[in-house]
Formats: structure tokens, C-alpha cells, sequence
């Protein structure tokens, strides 16, 4: 079986720090997020861009790093980070996810189709996709996701 986590990124006694970063833009019908889906797999749920952070990185530059390396993005026109990261036992691991919403100036950005492939871990996105909230919502496939895109939903909307 597969699994989502390498050696290399369980960090110092099981605890690992990640970004789960929303890229999202305004519409004439509300606020959009794209998500992505790897390739098929046993792991091929919608999710945000996840990257670990890496102890010299705060969250800002953890998640402008991961949407430039997996997506081909690299200025926000605004970044919003709300304060609570989601934790979560995966095993032995203490994982913490921490939402960052990475806001497009213009609702009609490019995405750019080359350039999918995540350094960390070279899996190729399969399918990326505009949705909704609601949409957005039901279709993550980790609580851990859709408890961050809830919190960083409600900043947004306030």
C-alpha cells in the first residue's frame, strides 16, 4: 500500500507541520477554489496544495514555495493565513496542517498546464479543478482539508 507520508518528511519525534494552501479567486457568484487530484491511486482525493514546511520557512513562504512548484504560480495578490492549524494522528505521526488562502488578482489567471509535477514527491497532478464552497467541501477528501477550508472560508466571507 501507498502511503501519503516519505521518510523524510516526518520530522523531529513524529511531528510534522504542512500548509494546505486554497488557491481561490472571486467570482461574480462568490469566491472559487481550485483543487487538485494526483494520479490515480489508492490516495487520488481532491485536495489544496500541501506542502511540509521546512523549519527555516514561515507559513507565507511555505505557501507561495508549494503553489509555484506545483502549479506554476508565484505571486498571490494576497495571502490570508488564519491563525489554527488543524492537527490531527496519522499512526505514530502528529500532523499539523495549517490553511493559507493564495488569492488571484483577476478571476480569468491562466493556470499554467505544464509544470505539474510536485518536487517533493513527483506525483502528477491528474485533474485540477474550479469549484464552489459547497462544491469544494464535499469533494476533499480529508477531514483535516475540509475543517481548514471551512476556517479559512469563514475569514474570507466575514
Amino acid at each position: 500500500m501507498h502511503s501519503r507520508f516519505h521518510p523524510d518528511d516526518f520530522g523531529d519525534h513524529g511531528l510534522r507541520h504542512e500548509v494546505n494552501v486554497f488557491v481561490y479567486r472571486d467570482t461574480s457568484d462568490g469566491l472559487e477554489y481550485l483543487l487538485l487530484r494526483p494520479q490515480p491511486s489508492a490516495e487520488s482525493l481532491w485536495r489544496p496544495v500541501v506542502r511540509v514546511i521546512q523549519f527555516h520557512q514561515d507559513l507565507r513562504q511555505a505557501a507561495v514555495t508549494a503553489v509555484r512548484d506545483e502549479i506554476g504560480l508565484a505571486n498571490p495578490f494576497d495571502l490570508h493565513c488564519p491563525a489554527l492549524g488543524i492537527e490531527e494522528d496519522v499512526g505514530d505521526l502528529h500532523l499539523v496542517g495549517w490553511p493559507v488562502g493564495f488569492r488571484l488578482r483577476k478571476s480569468s489567471v491562466a493556470i499554467p498546464t505544464r509544470g505539474l509535477t510536485r518536487a517533493a514527491d513527483a506525483k502528477q497532478v491528474a485533474q485540477m479543478g474550479w469549484m464552489d464552497f459547497q462544491t469544494a467541501l464535499h469533494a476533499l477528501g480529508l477531514s483535516q482539508h475540509r475543517q481548514n477550508l471551512l476556517q479559512l472560508h469563514w475569514q474570507l466571507a466575514a
